[in-house]
């Protein structure tokens, strides 16, 4: 891929996050809520059917599966991203918003071109496609093995204000199959969970994880054969 192009991209998303980020806090100070991930504001503007928001001198206006954001001098376009991830790389958003903010890069105002690069970083194994968006793939040499328990007998589950404890099963013994390699930046970001291995009431092991940082294989059996169970369980609870 174009070491530029590439450069330009990760500046990209980071920026969609950050005023993500900064949107979720202003909502939390003014409607006096604690809103903290992606599934939590998806939630909740279907829940108030809201569209549009200022914050900070920055108008969002939301548009079908992604948002638009501008001030003076500065202008986004982006579609959210698979699962936990505020942004993926629509290659057409991504020249028209490169174009709009007057980038330099003439070449990057072509979304033809951008798609020819994700499409070749995909064979090169440097992004991986969902849905007609690209998605950067973490390097080898970014990731570690972790060391599992081969003895716990219950996983405690923490994640902001919610836990659970889950005993011991085949579900979670086969996650952990599917977790050899893992982002070493995984206790970096801000949506993470934390699982603790305890044996007999005693931690014995804990480790972050999201939904970014581990295998897909892995990350479907935690997020969606675990995790979503839990929360329909506690939704049941309280009915």
């Amino acid at each position: 891929m174009d070491a530029r192009l590439k450069s330009v991209m990760e500046e990209y998303v980071k920026d969609v996050e950050d005023l993500c980020n900064n949107l979720l806090r202003g909502i939390n100070v003014a409607e006096n809520l604690d809103l903290k991930t992606k599934r939590e504001f998806l939630e909740y503007v279907i829940e108030k059917w809201k569209r549009e928001f200022e914050v900070k001198g920055v108008h969002y206006y939301l548009h079908g599966g992604g948002c638009t954001a501008s001030a003076e001098g500065m202008y986004m376009n982006w579609d959210f991203g698979y699962r936990s991830r505020w942004c993926g790389i629509d290659p057409l958003e991504l020249a028209f918003t490169l174009k709009k903010n007057n980038s330099q890069d003439k070449k990057f105002h072509n979304g033809e071109f951008i798609k020819r690069e994700c499409e070749q970083a995909v064979l090169d194994g440097e992004m991986f496609a969902y849905k007609n968006k690209y998605y950067f793939v973490e390097p080898d040499c970014h990731k570690f093995k972790p060391e599992f328990p081969k003895e716990y007998d219950t996983l405690i589950i923490e994640h902001f204000d919610e836990r659970w404890s889950v005993t011991r099963n085949k579900v979670i013994d086969k996650f952990i199959r599917k977790s050899q390699s893992v982002s070493s930046k995984i206790g970096e970001r801000i949506d993470k969970y934390k699982l603790l291995f305890m044996l007999e009431g005693k931690e014995v092991y804990t480790i972050y994880y999201d939904e970014i940082g581990y295998p897909e294989n892995a990350i479907k059996i935690m997020s969606d054969d675990i995790i979503t169970k839990l929360r329909k369980e506690k939704l049941e609870v309280l009915k």
